[in-house]
């Protein structure tokens, strides 16, 4: 089933990447917070400042089941259908050298914690158990 999901996610993705860009990893996700309550300022100048946009007040005022599609340049997060599989909406996107992997709590809920930046805000990116597994792959693209 996973894998069908991160095909189409493949696919709606396709028309926006970059020449030669390769997707690598696609899963559903609950975003939310990752640092204190000022993440929203302070991830959208951040990111304007370094051509990102306001990805971070973007993340946070949309619905919080999204689709995070990880290339080899930037991820990318969509909006989810109500199924649960990656929608056509681009949310936002943040360049591959702006993100770090900050925490992975592995559990019956698979959180990992990516950082925007070197200021250390971004966001939470939840998993049930049922996307175990695509938790573990994306953090390890992510290392």
């Amino acid at each position: 089933m996973q894998q069908k999901l991160e095909t189409r996610a493949f696919e709606q993705v396709a028309s926006i990447l970059q020449p030669g860009e390769q997707p690598v990893a696609a899963t559903r996700a609950v975003v939310g917070r990752f640092a204190s309550g000022r993440l929203e300022t302070v991830v959208s100048q951040t990111l304007k400042q370094q051509g990102g946009g306001a990805l971070g007040a973007a993340l946070l005022s949309s619905s919080s089941k999204q689709f995070v599609v990880l290339t080899d340049r930037r991820l990318i997060f969509l909006t989810q259908t109500f199924l649960g599989g990656p929608g056509k909406k681009v949310i936002g996107e943040v360049p591959r050298d702006q993100i770090s992997l900050a925490e992975v709590k592995p559990g019956v809920v698979t959180l990992l914690r990516i950082a925007f930046g070197a200021l250390g805000d971004g966001v939470a990116l939840t998993f049930p158990r049922v996307d175990r597994k695509n938790a573990e792959a994306l953090a390890a693209a992510l290392r």
